[in-house]
């Protein structure tokens, strides 16, 4: 008999929790849910739209990888060529303009080759070693991108990794690709509402996406027969921006 009184005391505690939430569900209206996406509850007498704008703006900044690739007999050797020939190439670049805190190492690599007979496949007892070293340059005017390469080609450098664009500060991009973004959900719900017969009334919930860049027409090549640094296009950059909005609707 005690355990037959637990069971039903348990069973009487779960009805009156769903009674409860049952009395709570039912007390929600539009526009008085603090709930936000993801939770499970939904906003009634709503309609929800994603907006989505665009703002496409110049590059301001090239980010150059470059550097340089030793191999010698002896791993000392090949540290001490790339080390000398790297510190030629950001002493002529800190000449140049380009401040000390645009100039960043991103890679230093080490690692020995053992050599084979191209005729036997045999190993020739022969190590060698080979050390890449590679500095990323913030190039802060970007027509002066052509002039650092060729500068650092001057001055030892025999790789280029990548050659990329940014813009420094994109908040008023930004700010430009968010209001196209609430104006298409605006048409979006304005149109919905007309389609499905109700009058739509005020944004009660907003949440913004992600937003990002994306660059369009770059090219890095060398002309024939024309000296210099390379010519480049940086093309345009364009932000995104998606905004997920739900209007309160009367029908």
């Amino acid at each position: 008999m005690k355990r037959l009184f637990k069971q039903r005391g348990y069973l009487s505690v779960g009805t009156v929790a769903v009674i409860v939430a049952l009395l709570m569900l039912s007390g929600c209206s539009a526009g008085t849910s603090t709930q936000g996406e993801g939770t499970g509850y939904f906003l009634t007498d709503s309609i929800s739209v994603s907006g989505f704008g665009e703002a496409v703006g110049k590059p301001d900044i090239a980010l150059i990888q470059l550097g340089v690739n030793v191999v010698a007999d002896q791993v000392g050797e090949a540290i001490e060529e790339s080390n000398q020939v790297m510190e030629k190439i950001t002493n002529a670049l800190l000449g140049a303009g380009i401040a000390e805190e645009d100039l960043q190492t991103t890679n230093f690599n080490v690692w020995p080759e053992d050599r084979y007979d191209p005729m036997t496949g045999q190993s020739t007892g022969e190590r060698v070693f080979h050390v890449d070293s590679t500095l990323q340059v913030k190039v802060r005017d970007i027509d002066q991108a052509p002039n650092v390469i060729e500068l650092a080609l001057e001055q030892g450098a025999n790789n280029i990794y990548g050659l990329s664009y940014d813009i420094d500060d994109t908040s008023a991009l930004e700010a430009e690709a968010r209001s196209k973004a609430l104006q298409d959900a605006q048409v979006r719900a304005d149109q919905l509402s007309t389609e499905i017969g109700v009058t739509l009334g005020d944004p009660i919930l907003v949440s913004e996406g992600t937003s990002g860049g994306t660059i369009y027409g770059v090219a890095y090549e060398r002309a024939a027969g024309i000296g210099g640094g390379p010519p480049i296009s940086p093309g345009q950059l364009t932000v995104s921006v998606q905004v997920n909005v739900t209007y309160a609707i009367t029908r």
